[in-house]
């Protein structure tokens, strides 16, 4: 296996992760509840956990960001990736469901360990049309979904979709939406009438078929550029080149939170014709928002809650309404100031690590 130099000093970085939190662990877990946290990889045979300093993209954010906080703001509760060697006095599987989690789960239970479940994809629900690979449960996806949720003693669910259909299972269930670091995520500079008007939109390649959605309006704007932020080039890329100019961007926390500052407006489109759809978090908007984006997006239930509470941005559903949002946003740089002041606030208020480790907290706190 060639090592890039990248590679080696995430390794680096992540031995580095893991020898301060063993210190850390040495020091402040005496008089604390612990914690432990179970991701996807944690129970692999053979696999080395990862310390929480070493967790990136969705794990990162909600398992890395939230132990963190708990660790460094309270003394009730030491937060860690599970290891099978020490004890726990609650555990806490992060989209971790499967027979092999399930086994781990009753034996703790047996022990007297209080278990978390994180729901954080509508694994329940199977209904519409999948139009987009790998999206569609499994039937042993939905069962093992089931499983869990019904066996907790407590469910975090990550949108208030997903928190709704999970107390069917279990009525013991708290929703905690996606959180960010505003420390990375910053305000960008004062919104001006400039040109080109930069239209973000972010997400896995693939999901970048959403965009389609909006090609005919895209193709009616002027002075316009749309910057996609994708983990590779999305095939949709040659259409939408089409209609309006497209700049690339691969990426990464650093890249994207560098981009954000750079652009005008952030964008969701989505086709909500299926289950998966409809449980989606409010991640794709949040990002932009933080740091003062208004954002358009159509009327998904947790983009509903997010450009609700403050009036940080529009919901579109027919291609008029995305239209006249866009143009109207794009020409007045004053609207798109007033709109990412309160798009901003929202996060402040919702959406930042704190807030949602904060609840957390109350959680655990409920277990103990």
């Amino acid at each position: 296996m060639t090592l890039t130099l990248r590679s080696v000093l995430q390794r680096l970085r992540c031995a580095a992760a893991r020898t301060r939190e063993t210190v850390e662990r040495a020091r402040s877990i005496r008089g604390r509840k612990a914690v432990g946290w179970v991701t996807a990889h944690t129970l692999t045979s053979g696999s080395d956990p990862d310390g929480l300093g070493c967790l990136t993209g969705a794990v990162g954010m909600r398992v890395g960001n939230n132990a963190r906080w708990l660790n460094r703001n309270t003394d009730e509760f030491w937060n860690e990736i599970y290891r099978r060697d020490r004890h726990y006095d609650i555990v806490i599987f992060f989209k971790a469901m499967d027979a092999v989690c399930q086994a781990e789960a009753a034996r703790l239970r047996s022990q007297g360990t209080h278990i978390i479940f994180e729901a954080n994809v509508n694994y329940y629900e199977i209904w519409g049309d999948y139009d987009i690979p790998g999206t569609r449960p499994t039937p042993t996806q939905q069962q093992d979904a089931v499983a869990m949720t019904s066996e907790a003693h407590h469910v975090v669910a990550d949108s208030s979709y997903i928190a709704g259909i999970a107390r069917q299972h279990n009525p013991r269930v708290t929703w905690i939406p996606d959180n960010l670091d505003p420390s990375l995520f910053r305000r960008r500079p004062p919104h001006a009438a400039i040109r080109p008007v930069r239209i973000v939109w972010s997400g896995v390649s693939k999901k970048a078929d959403h965009l389609l959605v909006i090609r005919d309006v895209l193709a009616k704007l002027s002075g316009v550029e749309l910057v996609l932020v994708s983990d590779e080039l999305p095939a949709v890329v040659a259409e939408l080149k089409r209609v309006i100019p497209v700049r690339f961007v691969r990426y990464s926390d650093s890249a994207y939170a560098r981009t954000l500052r750079g652009c005008d407006i952030i964008i969701s489109p989505k086709r909500l014709i299926n289950a998966y759809e409809m449980g989606h978090t409010e991640y794709k908007i949040t990002l932009g928002m933080a740091v003062g984006l208004p954002a358009v997006a159509s009327p998904q239930p947790s983009y509903v809650e997010a450009i609700s509470h403050a009036g940080g941005g529009v919901l579109a559903e027919t291609p008029e309404q995305w239209l006249t949002a866009l143009r109207n946003l794009a020409g007045d740089a004053a609207l798109r100031a007033d709109l990412g002041e309160r798009a901003a606030r929202t996060v402040r208020e919702r959406y930042t690590t704190a807030v949602t480790a904060a609840s957390y907290l109350q959680v655990l706190k409920g277990l103990s």
